[in-house]
């Protein structure tokens, strides 16, 4: 079963099997490994590249402690646009060569667990996107939490968050059709009990990890200021213990400081 909105609660609903057999949540989240260590989504640096030379510090018996993200991709272009997921996600071969052989982006042997990152507006075009990467990924992550003037301009990110009916309907599509599960990127707003609904419609329309940066929406560049800790430790209580909850402090080329680590330690605890 998955849920659908109704006056603003999230009512069940019956879903295709893909929803009901795939595991989800905290089960998910131990059959990838557990990972400890994660290597956020980083738009022009999070490529293959940057995947291999991070996961080669780690030794081969414990590479599911690492679980690395794609870069940003645009949900749309990536669905239509050939030359642009050629450019930005080689699962196999050129078609010059063997389909059938994994190749980069992906690869079981070398580049999992993987998680591909998306940005959209619009659940047809997500989900066409979406089936593309299914095939070569553990789970497919919504961003909502982009505050750049571009994600302003193309209506999606963190500018997505008044809109919480279009969020459920991204989810819930990607949670109901695909063979893997769905995970999403939030950012907090402007008080707790808001920002737990927030929470609440995201794990409600199925996303089974929910990742949620301690920052509002305008903190950014010289605005951005420190993480709110205490928002995040209050969403840890209040959220289900068994679905995944990942909350981070740090953007996502922001440097960690010891400091840091130890917050996220005691709120992850």
């Amino acid at each position: 079963m998955a849920a659908t909105q109704e006056n603003g609660a999230a009512k069940p609903t019956s879903t295709p099997s893909t929803a009901s057999s795939k595991l989800h949540g905290r089960e998910f989240y131990e059959s990838i490994g557990k990972p400890k260590f994660i290597v956020a989504p980083m738009v022009d640096q999070s490529e293959f590249a940057w995947r291999m030379l991070t996961r080669s510090f780690i030794p081969a018996s414990e590479q599911s402690s690492l679980l690395a993200y794609t870069p940003m991709f645009h949900a749309r272009l990536f669905a239509q646009d050939d030359k642009y997921r050629a450019a930005h996600f080689q699962a196999v071969r050129p078609a010059s060569e063997s389909k059938e052989e994994p190749w980069l982006d992906g690869n079981p042997s070398i580049d999992r667990p993987l998680f591909v990152q998306f940005c959209a507006n619009d659940p047809e075009y997500l989900l066409e996107a979406a089936k593309k990467v299914a095939p070569y990924c553990d789970a497919v992550d919504l961003n909502l939490g982009c505050p750049q003037g571009i994600a302003r301009k193309g209506r999606y990110g963190a500018f997505l968050q008044e809109d919480q009916d279009l969020i459920f309907r991204l989810i819930n599509t990607l949670h109901r059709e695909l063979p893997i599960p769905v995970t999403a990127k939030i950012r907090i707003l402007e008080t707790e009990e808001k920002t737990l609904a927030y929470a609440r419609n995201v794990l409600a329309a199925g996303a089974s990890i929910l990742t949620v940066h301690g920052r509002r929406r305008e903190q950014k560049g010289h605005l951005t200021g420190t993480a709110d800790w205490k928002m995040l430790r209050f969403l840890r209580d209040n959220l289900p213990p068994r679905r995944s909850c990942s909350p981070t402090g740090t953007s996502c080329k922001g440097a960690t400081s010891t400091s840091a680590w130890r917050r996220r330690a005691r709120t992850a605890s």
